[in-house]
């Protein structure tokens, strides 16, 4: 007993002595600009406490905000604020990638602190400055950081293929493995990912060299300390409900205690610099115009699809439209006017939208393999419905049992039907109809607009086009 107690002293005393290291990591902010000024409130106050503090994003720092995606610069006014607030380093979402090469570069050089991604390889001549890792010195302690970004099936992040052109991407846990020795460099070592909780608990199962990981893309919410191999796992949801706190006590290189904690942000008062600067970015009038007015409030993601995808038909004048489920960005959407700017938060990609004379075939066909890329669900339809079968296994492809135009004929599979859907599926639907189609001159945000300002008023709380059976 007197042993223990000896020991237990011996613990307390070598804390005292230690070095602490105190992280906040936010992720999947999707240009939530009006919680930048609690966020900034929060920084401050643990700032003042700690004033080595390092502030880090996990990656979708962009993408969810008109007046952050659609300017002239997009996601510039998102890095200005992250400027503002004093962002030590970020790493790259799947989202950041939303706008092209071009963009990025603008984006990234723009900001005030470093981008670190280590499985991104990009050409001197696109001018994207991107380090693997970044290790930063705080009082004597060396902290390390190393980035990696989610690669899907087709080798690119989840983004549009076309706006990843010129990049190349590696395989996040096989570039991990080539980084363990920064180990030796550190004496806290962080991955900063967006992978998702999963594969962070893959990543750190492989990769014990690792302290902690500060995650992003699944918008897990991680309220407790979650350790898996010694490696401390945080994620802070998204939208900047919450930031993490980590700290780390370390004596003579060595970290010999760690924990996190969730800080809500949303209680917080808002700092009156920093709202300021949100309220200018949000000055500009084109994005105040009220389009129409929705009479009840829609409660379901798939009735905006249908609404999103009769305005594309409507615009391409075709018998059938498509919308991927994961292109819908809102999951509801109140009663009352309906502006620009929420035709914006609804469809933030610009992606063409492209005319097609499918086959009935080749229709089902396409319709069945979207899910395949767009991990969302069902696709929304406009002119027709359709039953269909989901597997549990995430894996199983859907199969549609049942189609039918939307006066109630069923669709025949060698009848041919004009089609309308927006260039990410025709880019990532493993499906791929004869006729690769023609682009019109809309994207799906002005086919919106252009569809819902002719209204005065629409009611699409009860539409829905597709019925869902899951299977075992």
């Amino acid at each position: 007993m007197k042993k223990s107690v000896f020991l237990s002293l011996l613990i307390m005393l070598g804390s005292a002595f230690a070095e602490q290291v105190t992280i906040l990591g936010v992720n999947d902010m999707h240009a939530n600009i009006d919680g930048m000024p609690q966020l900034a409130t929060c920084v401050k106050q643990e700032r003042l406490n700690n004033p080595g503090l390092l502030l880090m994003a996990a990656g979708d720092s962009r993408t969810g905000n008109p007046y952050v995606d659609n300017g002239n610069r997009p996601g510039i006014p998102m890095v200005t604020l992250m400027n503002h607030v004093g962002f030590d380093l970020s790493t790259f979402g799947n989202h950041e990638f939303d706008s092209g090469t071009a963009a990025l570069r603008d984006y990234v050089n723009t900001a005030e602190f470093d981008f670190v991604c280590a499985n991104i390889f990009t050409t001197d001549t696109q001018g994207i400055n991107v380090k693997p890792y970044k290790i930063f010195e705080r009082n004597g302690v060396r902290i390390g950081v190393l980035g990696l970004v989610q690669v899907g099936e087709t080798g690119i992040p989840d983004a549009h293929p076309d706006k990843c052109k010129g990049l190349q991407f590696a395989s996040p846990f096989d570039t991990a493995a080539c980084y363990k020795h920064l180990r030796s460099f550190c004496d806290v070592l962080i991955v900063l990912t967006h992978l998702g909780f999963e594969d962070d608990v893959k990543l750190a199962q492989m990769f014990p060299e690792a302290d902690a990981i500060i995650g992003g893309h699944s918008h897990t919410r991680v309220e407790k300390e979650h350790l898996v191999n010694g490696v401390l796992i945080t994620q802070s949801e998204n939208k900047l409900k919450f930031v993490t706190r980590l700290t780390f006590d370390v004596e003579n290189g060595k970290v010999i205690s760690k924990k996190s904690e969730l800080l809500p942000l949303t209680d917080l008062p808002d700092d009156a610099a920093t709202e300021e600067l949100v309220e200018k970015t949000k000055s500009l009038p084109f994005f105040k115009r009220q389009l129409t007015t929705v009479k009840r409030k829609i409660t379901r993601r798939e009735s905006l699809g249908c609404m999103m995808a009769d305005a594309i038909s409507n615009r391409a004048v075709t018998d059938i439209a498509i919308v991927n489920l994961g292109g819908v960005r809102l999951d509801d959407f109140p009663a009352g006017p309906l502006t620009v700017a929420d035709v914006y938060r609804l469809d933030p990609f610009g992606n063409a939208i492209i005319r097609a004379t499918l086959t009935g075939k080749e229709l089902i066909a396409l319709i069945e393999s979207i899910p395949q890329a767009d991990h969302y669900g069902a696709p929304c339809v406009s002119g027709m419905t359709y039953k269909c079968v989901k597997p549990s296994a995430e894996l199983k492809p859907m199969r549609v049992t049942e189609a039918k135009l939307a006066d109630g004929t069923p669709i025949n599979p060698e009848a041919r039907y004009t089609v309308a859907y927006n260039s990410y599926i025709a880019s990532v639907a493993p499906a791929k109809p004869a006729d690769a189609g023609i682009a019109i001159d809309s994207d799906g945000a002005e086919c919106l607009i252009r569809f819902l300002e002719k209204k005065k008023e629409v009611d699409y709380e009860d539409t829905s086009r597709v019925d869902v059976t899951i299977a075992d």
